[in-house]
């Protein structure tokens, strides 16, 4: 119950936090609040929002995930290569791209729990083997040069479209599934195993939870996070480049964490990592409104984030301190009542 007051504590801090942003911005600039900026930052909220949503999985079990971007880009690159140098009908393509992002993430798991290697050399050295083989299976010209080429299929442009007038596919995916994995992290059995292995592997291994099982299963929900993120890419871009993805998983675990996930694990939600994807775009999009300069953009944003990660940082020490204090106090007064 504790816990749920804290997540809930911290959710409405990200939450005001975002509404203070908005209003910033909303009073110094013209245009923040009108309908296509609306539905603008919240397309640009949707591949990244897709990714974080297995980031902030694997974050939640006491791990991360930094190769989630650069799996995406290889998605990218082998449907590409698939739709550039082969017949093969859409919907084959795409079975290929998903069992080529459940191979990735089957090989995150692996590394992880099998091999014991730490979440974070695991998944730098992992994503490097990601960039390679989007590297390999590059689309080449006639001189060996990497290059680019456009991919006319009219289904894949459809994933980069809106209802009517309205909001994008990509957003209203992203909003899916969102609620989905909060349903998934909150009333199921392997959901209750992962907030668990996070919180204490000691005490859940114990208990009968698997840590192999667990982590495989955070990584494969993170490459299929990824998977969808590629399809939607695609279909907005219609081409890839070999650096597709690669600034992603930052950009995603920044917004987990200022949603609320803690890298110690056991703590963060798929609403809080949604208040996180919106903090970052509003952040981004009402500063690019002031006609700053490239580096200023980075400087100010940059600055930002570093901030909010600070705070989290003294939020979740605060409020360990507190709960050690409550203990104690509820200890002393049942000895006192012996």
């Amino acid at each position: 119950m504790k816990q749920m007051r804290q997540e809930t504590l911290r959710r409405i801090i990200s939450l005001v936090l975002l509404v203070v942003l908005i209003a910033v911005f909303t009073f110094t600039t013209d245009t923040f609040l009108s309908w296509d900026n609306i539905t603008s930052m919240l397309r640009e909220c949707g591949v990244v929002g897709i990714l974080a949503i297995g980031i902030t999985t694997c974050i939640i079990t006491g791990g991360n995930n930094l190769s989630a971007g650069l799996m995406l880009g290889m998605v990218c690159m082998v449907f590409a290569h698939l739709y550039h140098y082969t017949a093969l009908s859409l919907i084959a393509i795409i079975l290929i791209c998903l069992l080529a992002a459940l191979a990735a993430g089957a090989f995150n798991g692996f590394a992880v729990a099998i091999l014991q290697i730490p979440d974070f050399v695991a998944t730098l050295s992992t994503g490097m083997v990601f960039q390679g083989i989007t590297y390999i299976l590059a689309i080449r010209n006639q001189y060996g040069s990497i290059t680019s080429e456009m991919i006319k299929n009219p289904t894949m442009a459809l994933l980069g479209g809106k209802l009517g007038n309205g909001i994008y596919y990509v957003t209203i995916a992203w909003v899916v599934i969102s609620l989905i994995m909060q349903v998934f992290l909150k009333k199921t059995k392997m959901g209750t195993y992962i907030y668990a292995m996070g919180s204490n592997r000691k005490s859940a291994e114990y208990s009968g939870i698997s840590f192999i099982k667990v982590k495989m299963v955070a990584f494969l929900i993170s490459a299929l996070c990824s998977f969808i993120g590629a399809l939607f890419f695609l279909g907005r871009y219609g081409t890839n480049d070999v650096d597709s993805g690669s600034a992603l998983s930052l950009q995603a675990i920044s917004a987990s964490v200022i949603g609320g996930a803690a890298f110690s694990g056991g703590r963060g939600d798929m609403i809080g990592t949604l208040i996180g994807v919106l903090f970052m775009q509003v952040l981004r999009n009402g500063v690019l409104k002031f006609n700053m300069t490239t580096a200023q953009q980075s400087i100010i944003s940059g600055v930002i984030i570093v901030l909010m990660l600070v705070f989290d940082a003294y939020y979740n020490e605060f409020m360990q301190k507190r709960t050690a204090r409550a203990a104690a106090l509820a200890r002393e007064k049942e000895g006192a009542g012996k």
